[in-house]
This record gives structure tokens, C-alpha cells and sequence, in this order.
């Protein structure tokens, strides 16, 4: 079975292929907390979130293909000004969805709210809120969007079966107006969140703090929805998890991506060591891993 690589954005091809480093190859884990990732639908396109530690900012980086090659990161049109997480592109691509604490028309707070921006021939529009159906005073996280225009998300309401639940809102001709808990059995008395929706709505991949026979600080399942239902989650390989925290997945290309906060074993016998683990990937902040979809199905 193929090891677990860290993301190498190699110059050969939009896939991002794990091959050795090169002096044309840029890494997306630096050392610093990548969060989350996304792909424009042809794959040119690329964004993710570098967190401040202990989460005091955020902001949302892309990076482009150029003649073949990855551009450097930069901080996305749209990021920078106020805290940015959790890209995710539309199917279509024509519209990226995210999660901010940016301030929200017409009401005041400053908890995470769901956001929406166009996307056209590499020129960004200007984000948009996704209103008061789907955002509350409370905090919407990691949203997830379906061939339909069904935005999956998670927060804690009034219906919350647990700590945390995922949602799920249906486009209709007067925008996003009826939000419905998906239920169990993949909401819980635990922790649910950080959602993936197949585009066609067929598999549902999330993370899961608290559930029963957990490996570690949070796990990632996945759940097959069938007429309609979603069935009993069931925990991907361990391949994936770990006894650390993993999550915010994402499939693109028949390729599980996710974020883990494992850490390389090192000696830390010198502070040469030392400063080789702590300011460079595998430090535990946070790093984003890939595996083939076939190897992350449940054991």
C-alpha cells in the first residue's frame, strides 16, 4: 500500500503528484498551519488558509498554474482584510464559498458566517453573505457545495442533536431558504463537522471529535447516502487517522485531501533539531496530506 505523502505542488502536472523536491516544485507546508484546501474544477486554481497560531487570524492564499507551473502564494483578491477560512469551490467553479468573521450587512457580531464570491475567467468578484436562512448569530463553519446548489455546513442550533452538527441548506429560486440537521446517524451527542458532499450527493466524508471507538483528537467517517438517507458513518483507514487531529477533507481528482496535525518523530537532542522540527511541516500546526480515494475506504 502507497505511504502517505505530504502535498508536494509538483510542476508536471494540475494533479499534484507526490515526487521528490525539486528547484521548480513549491511546497504548500511551510511550517505555518495550513488549514483547509480547494480546486478550481480543471484544477488550475488553488486556495488555501494559513492560520495565525492559537487561531488569532486567518487568511485565504491561491496559487495559480502558469505555464505549467505552480505560482507562489499569494493572499487571495478577496482575503487579508478581515479573518478568512475554509475555501470551497462550486462544481461549476464559477463561485467559492467561504467562512469569515468579516463585518455582516445589516447586523453586528463578529461570529463566522457564510460567505459567497464569483468567479470568472481568473477575476474574483465581491464576497457576498449568504443571509440570515443560513447564517445566525451564532457561527457557520466549512461549507460544502452539491451539483444542485445545496450548501452543506456546520454549527451549533437550537436542533443540534450534539456539540456540533452538520447542516444542509437547499438553493431555490429565492436563494437559500429552508436549513435542515441531516440527523442522525451522522449527527451525534459528540462533535460533528468539517463536511465534504460528493457533487452528486452520493457520500458524505466529516470529521468527529467524541464518537465512540475513536483513535484520536478527531477522526474523519464517511457516510453513503442511499434514497435519500445517509447511512451509518464508518471511520475512514488509518491510513488517515491518527491520534491526532485530523480533518477539513476535500476530494478532487479521485484523491482524499485533508489536514492533520500529526507530528514527525524527531530527535530533539539539539536545537539544530530542535528548529528543524518546530519551524518546518510535520511541527503538528498543521499539514495537508492526500491519499487515493480507494485507500481511505474504512478497513
Amino acid at each position: 500500500m502507497r505511504a502517505l505523502f505530504l502535498l508536494l505542488l509538483a510542476t508536471t502536472e494540475f494533479g499534484l503528484p507526490h515526487v521528490q523536491a525539486s528547484p521548480n516544485a513549491l511546497w504548500i507546508n511551510s511550517g505555518m498551519n495550513n488549514r483547509d484546501i480547494t480546486f478550481s474544477p480543471d484544477g488550475s486554481v488553488l486556495l488555501t488558509t494559513i492560520m495565525a497560531p492559537k487561531h488569532q487570524s486567518a487568511v485565504i492564499v491561491i496559487s495559480q498554474q502558469e505555464n505549467g507551473q505552480w505560482s507562489p502564494l499569494e493572499v487571495a483578491p478577496f482575503s487579508g482584510q478581515f479573518p478568512d477560512i475554509e475555501p470551497a469551490f462550486s462544481p461549476d467553479g464559477k463561485m467559492l464559498f467561504f467562512a469569515s468573521r468579516r463585518p455582516k450587512p445589516g447586523r453586528t457580531g463578529t461570529d463566522w458566517d457564510l460567505w459567497q464570491v464569483s468567479f470568472d475567467e481568473d477575476k474574483w468578484g465581491t464576497p457576498v453573505n449568504l443571509g440570515t436562512a443560513i447564517n445566525t448569530e451564532g457561527d457557520e463553519f466549512y461549507p460544502s457545495v452539491t451539483m444542485a446548489g445545496t450548501v452543506y455546513f456546520t454549527a451549533t442550533r437550537h436542533d443540534t442533536i450534539g456539540k456540533e452538527d452538520l447542516y444542509r441548506s437547499l438553493l431555490t429560486n429565492e436563494g437559500y431558504t429552508s436549513v435542515e440537521n441531516i440527523g442522525s446517524p451522522v449527527n451525534s451527542d459528540a462533535y460533528e463537522f468539517n463536511a465534504f458532499i460528493d457533487p452528486e450527493e452520493s457520500y458524505l466524508i466529516f470529521g468527529a471529535q467524541g464518537r465512540t471507538g475513536e483513535i484520536g483528537g478527531g477522526d474523519l467517517y464517511i457516510s453513503y447516502r442511499v434514497d435519500g438517507t445517509f447511512g451509518e458513518p464508518r471511520r475512514l483507514s488509518s491510513l488517515v487517522n491518527t491520534t491526532r487531529l485530523d480533518y477539513c477533507p476535500t476530494v478532487f481528482n479521485n484523491r482524499l485531501y485533508f489536514t492533520s496535525e500529526r507530528m514527525n518523530d524527531s530527535d530533539l537532542s539539539s536545537m539544530e533539531r530542535v528548529r528543524a522540527l518546530y519551524q518546518n511541516s510535520g511541527n503538528g500546526f498543521g499539514d495537508i496530506y492526500w491519499l487515493e480515494f480507494d485507500e481511505i475506504l474504512p478497513e
